[in-house]
């Protein structure tokens, strides 16, 4: 794919997500920021939504780990899993930023990660199908437009163009795995189960917190399912190494 298309894509993007904010707005609503367990340690507030992020730095670190050991020869998934990786590992300091002090202020610091983390599995994705490397200009414009979603959303208060970075993205995921053959398919099958798991978790944290008697809430068990959904990453970088993915063409 040439970066005009990908440019055309990007625009088309922002386009669609202004005409739909037109004639059906989506705004952050405020009771966003309200969730189920309240519980501290100590000064540490909402510490279960906090301290849940540490299985999503894991899962970053692990996959950063992958990226160093192939630094020299950077195989073909390489730039995706070397964004992905970084991705996770900001999005856990950033949501555990967020969930101290949750405003739509600090939530910013949450969601820009987040897309870097789309960004990279994009990559990884067109890369698992096509066998082509991602170039590095390419993956600059796939970042630069992730994060532009929620600059975007802060600019406009419209949630349009994130809401379709995300599900739409996770559609192309589900749409590609299940037309086209690509690398480690149980691996991309674990990202969409983990993934799923995780938004039914976080829609349902006032149920679960009700369910388990106070125990835990829906949306630390998000975090977690999250984290499970990026370290799937591994398995995914790993067979695209197994099909002889070193030196695979550029995109």
């Amino acid at each position: 794919m040439k970066v005009s298309r990908l440019l055309f894509g990007s625009v088309l993007l922002f386009a669609i997500g202004t005409a739909l904010q037109a004639v059906w707005p989506l705004s952050q609503p405020a009771s966003y920021h309200h969730f189920a367990d309240e519980r501290s340690i100590g000064v540490l507030h909402n510490a279960s939504d906090v301290l849940s992020n540490l299985v999503i730095l894991v899962a970053g670190l692990l996959n950063l780990l992958w990226v160093i050991r192939h630094a020299s020869r950077q195989p073909a998934q390489f730039p995706g899993m070397l964004v992905a990786s970084l991705g996770l590992i900001l999005t856990a300091f950033g949501s555990a930023y967020y969930h101290e002090m949750p405003t739509d202020a600090t939530l910013v610091w949450d969601r820009f990660p987040m897309t870097i983390v789309f960004a990279g599995i994009l990559a990884m994705l067109w890369t698992s199908a096509t066998k082509q490397r991602v170039g590095w200009v390419q993956m600059l414009i796939l970042v630069a437009v992730s994060v532009g979603t929620v600059v975007y959303w802060q600019a406009f208060d419209s949630l349009w163009p994130y809401a379709i970075l995300q599900f739409g993205g996770l559609a192309l995921v589900i749409g590609m795995t299940l037309t086209r053959k690509v690398d480690a398919l149980s691996g991309w099958w674990l990202v969409i189960i983990f993934y799923a798991i995780a938004k039914v978790f976080e829609t349902l944290d006032w149920q679960v917190w009700a369910l388990s008697d106070h125990l835990v809430a829906g949306h630390a068990l998000k975090h977690v399912a999250s984290g499970f959904a990026g370290a799937a990453l591994l398995l995914i970088a790993n067979a695209s190494l197994r099909s002889g993915g070193w030196r695979a063409g550029s995109w």
